[in-house]
């Protein structure tokens, strides 16, 4: 047999999307496509399809926590990404888990709501998740629920207070001028990204953008250039985008073959 370099493994955990479109499937899709192994765990089952979520089933926390504890006895985890929470038993086990895997960096998209506006979590599950993360990704409507304030400076700068390292502030949910405006904070520093804004409404974006960023981190990428490349992943996913059912489109992860 052919000696093969390992790929990096990302801890991916995230909730079950029948649909394909978000959740585990495009963490998944998204690492492979980015050089890296997810190993998946499950927070909920879902009742979705390409135009709405309709009921969430979390999964029972001890589940989560054997299957955290095979994961990380077996594979060098070398990034986190976490999606879709479920509750807040499940919270405090993600929470145990990255205390188990204090130097493994941490990506937490902060699902609030899913895109066509269900809401699927609540701010007092993520709260206590913002210590733990090396990056947050809210939306600019996300960077205000758990903030409380107005101005995306100023909600940077109160979740950084909570202690998560970093955020990316994205703006496809309120773009303008035909641009989408993405800031990412740190405390030195903010940088500011303009993409033009693709037509459709798209499912699993969030979800493709902070697998990418984890798979970056995960390969040894700083912050800075994880962001950026995941960035422009992303955008080129969201412009390859195909439309299999009835509602909102989803992301073309792998480029076309042939």
């Amino acid at each position: 047999m052919t000696e093969v370099t390992s790929s990096p493994v990302v801890l991916c955990i995230s909730g079950l999307d029948p649909s394909g479109g978000a959740g585990i499937q495009a963490d998944i899709e998204t690492l492979a496509a980015n050089g890296c192994h997810a190993a998946a765990l499950i927070t909920c089952l879902t009742e979705q399809d390409s135009r709405r979520v309709y009921r969430v089933h979390p999964v029972a926390a001890d589940i989560l926590r054997q299957q955290a504890q095979r994961i990380i006895h077996d594979y060098p985890v070398a990034a986190i990404k976490v999606g879709l929470v479920g509750d807040a038993r499940i919270a405090a086990e993600i929470h145990s888990i990255c205390e188990a895997l204090p130097d493994v960096p941490l990506v937490l998209d902060t699902v609030l709501a899913s895109g066509s506006g269900q809401a699927m979590s609540s701010t007092d599950m993520l709260l206590p998740l913002l210590e733990k993360a090396r990056l947050i990704t809210p939306n600019r409507r996300e960077a205000r629920a758990l903030s409380g304030r107005t101005g995306p400076e100023d909600c940077a700068h109160s979740l950084m207070k909570r202690g998560c390292g970093a955020i990316l502030i994205t703006g496809a949910d309120e773009s303008s001028h035909g641009q989408v405006t993405n800031s990412l904070y740190q405390e030195q520093q903010t940088r500011h990204w303009q993409w033009p804004k693709l037509p459709g409404s798209y499912h699993g974006s969030g979800c493709t953008l902070a697998s990418a960023i984890a798979g970056g981190l995960a390969r040894g990428q700083t912050l800075d250039d994880a962001v950026d490349a995941a960035q422009n992943y992303t955008w080129h996913a969201l412009d390859r985008a195909f439309h299999p059912g009835k509602g909102q489109f989803i992301p073309g992860r792998y480029p076309c073959i042939g």
